[in-house]
């Protein structure tokens, strides 16, 4: 029984001294709520760097209590008010909180690629060997190396390209069908123009096909990884010749840059991707045109007398 009294006595010495140490940390009150030193140190590490010194002032820290303090006032006003039994206030939680998910469910797929990617990239490293074969192969890219600049039109089905093909055999401007038709926006507002390029820059369907091709001469659909395009060159410049000491970190990059691109083939064939591009256009076309009708819509009720 003495024991059992002795373990009481304790007990209740050690919740008090933590109640008076809680009470020591509480800086403010206000209501029910209070703010430790913890959390204004929290808050104030949160705070951007050049305001962090003044913070730590004497009036600095008065200032910033003060904010905090008046942040508590306002949480404990809405809270009379009910604002948190409103349905806007539940909705707006509900969307935050799915929104949170979302961005959690983001990071972790971004950290397992960045940590994968890593693995990956160390064990696709291009060898000196491998480096030296290369060099060999294509000794005259180095010896005598040329730049083009070329247009391109991207499509994703073969109806497209083939609509495109048959505007520019009736002499259509390569520029405008670039700029009307190409799903690469970026170079078709510039008519389809990409370069100078070097071998080795862009993937090898395309490079075959745009090195091959005579100045002004328009190519049939070239299929590549990311759609079919129709190339013309624009212009050829020789370009100075290039050791093999100076290009073998170039040559590096780009025998690595293809192995990961020939990962990425393997791998999708493994996974059975499928894209639908049709649907995928079909979709972009029904928002265009959504927009479209919401922006008639209001210039319809935008009267000028």
């Amino acid at each position: 029984m003495k024991y059992c009294n002795v373990l009481f006595v304790l007990m209740f010495l050690l919740i008090g001294l933590a109640a008076c140490k809680q009470q020591e940390n509480v800086i403010a009150k206000v209501g029910n709520e209070t703010i430790t030193e913890e959390m204004f140190t929290e808050r104030v590490n949160s705070a951007p760097p050049a305001y962090q010194a003044y913070i730590n002032t004497e009036q600095g820290k008065k200032q910033f209590i003060d904010l905090f303090v008046r942040e508590k006032i306002i949480v404990e006003s809405a809270k009379e008010a009910k604002i948190n039994k409103s349905k806007e206030y539940k909705e707006a939680l509900k969307d935050f909180e799915a929104e949170q998910k979302r961005q959690f469910k983001d990071y972790q797929d971004g950290l397992m690629m960045e940590m994968f990617l890593k693995d990956l990239q160390a064990s696709l490293t291009a060898s000196d060997e491998e480096v030296n074969k290369y060099y060999e192969e294509h000794k005259t890219d180095f010896t005598n190396p040329v730049a083009i600049v070329v247009k391109h039109i991207l499509v994703q089905s073969k109806e497209d390209a083939k609509t495109a093909l048959d505007r520019l055999n009736n002499k259509e401007p390569f520029d405008k069908v670039a700029n009307e038709m190409s799903t690469d926006r970026i170079s078709a507002q510039k008519g389809g123009l990409i370069g100078p390029f070097k071998k080795g820059e862009l993937i090898p369907e395309f490079e075959t096909v745009a090195f091959n091709l005579k100045k002004g001469e328009i190519s049939d659909m070239v299929e590549t990884p990311f759609g079919i395009h129709i190339i013309t060159k624009v212009s050829e410049e020789n370009l100075p010749a290039v050791s093999e000491e100076v290009a073998k970190e170039e040559i590096r990059r780009t025998i690595e840059k293809q192995k990961i691109e020939n990962w990425f083939e393997t791998t999708k064939n493994k996974l059975n991707v499928t894209v639908d591009y049709e649907k995928l256009n079909s979709i972009q076309e029904a928002q265009t045109t959504e927009q479209d009708e919401q922006s008639n819509e209001k210039l319809d009720n935008f009267n000028i007398e």
